[in-house]
């Protein structure tokens, strides 16, 4: 079996997020680095001069989400003793690209990620960050489809 050093997991707090952290886990040992890795996509507004506004309650998002992140670190470190979990929280509209550039810098040698599964017009609409990031990445990509 393959000893990863660090295996990076996109983290949304959703039922699929969980289930690829807990492959993220299968698939680790006490010496492999987890990084969660949270996107905040901000809500943003352009005026009629191409001026760009961010919502008033960005900065209220940004320390919700460090919050939540450092209790879910706590939570992961009370369950799974000895492992390590990294956060990391980038702030970007632009998942796919984040999780590729985190991966390459942070020096992750394996991403395993949950899948929305959309299909049809609402994927062909909003893209999709998992296909995406399984064909750019450098590494193994393991997406997983919460059941």
């Amino acid at each position: 079996m393959v000893n990863f050093k660090k295996i990076l997991c996109p983290y949304d707090f959703s039922e699929n997020a969980d289930e690829a952290l807990r492959y993220a886990v299968k698939l680790a040992n006490p010496n492999t680095e987890i990084c969660l890795l949270n996107i905040i996509q901000l809500p943003y507004l352009i005026d009629p001069y191409g001026f760009v506004y961010y919502d008033e309650k960005a900065d209220q998002l940004k320390n919700d989400v460090e919050s939540a992140m450092e209790k879910k670190i706590n939570e992961l470190n009370e369950r799974y003793k000895g492992f390590v979990f990294s956060p990391h929280i980038a702030v970007n509209n632009d998942p796919a690209e984040v999780i590729l550039q985190t991966q390459k810098e942070a020096g992750c040698e394996m991403v395993i990620m949950g899948s929305h599964g959309r299909k049809g017009l609402k994927r062909l609409l909003m893209g999709s960050v998992a296909e995406t990031v399984l064909r750019e990445a450098d590494c193994p990509v393991l997406i997983i489809k919460h059941k």
